[in-house]
């Protein structure tokens, strides 16, 4: 099993080493910076947008899930 956890270590360092960190400092700002933000998405990936807008929320940030009944207009 140790190596299962390496080959997946391995392989989500290989994503963080193409990542360009200005242009991921520009989406922090962007996002922080942002009067509202609305989120979207469907199955696995809208659970985790569901956690994310629940995170940039405990940050203060105007964070809402895309028809959420809660969603502003």
């Amino acid at each position: 099993m140790p190596t299962l956890y390496a080959r997946v270590l391995a392989d989500l360092q290989s994503v963080f080493d193409k990542l360009d960190e200005t242009q991921v400092d520009n989406a922090v700002r962007v996002i922080a910076n942002a009067r509202r933000i609305a989120l979207y998405g469907v199955g696995r990936e809208g659970l985790q947008i569901k956690g994310f807008a629940m995170r940039l929320y405990h940050l203060g940030l105007n964070a809402s899930v895309v028809g959420d009944m809660t969603t502003p207009p």
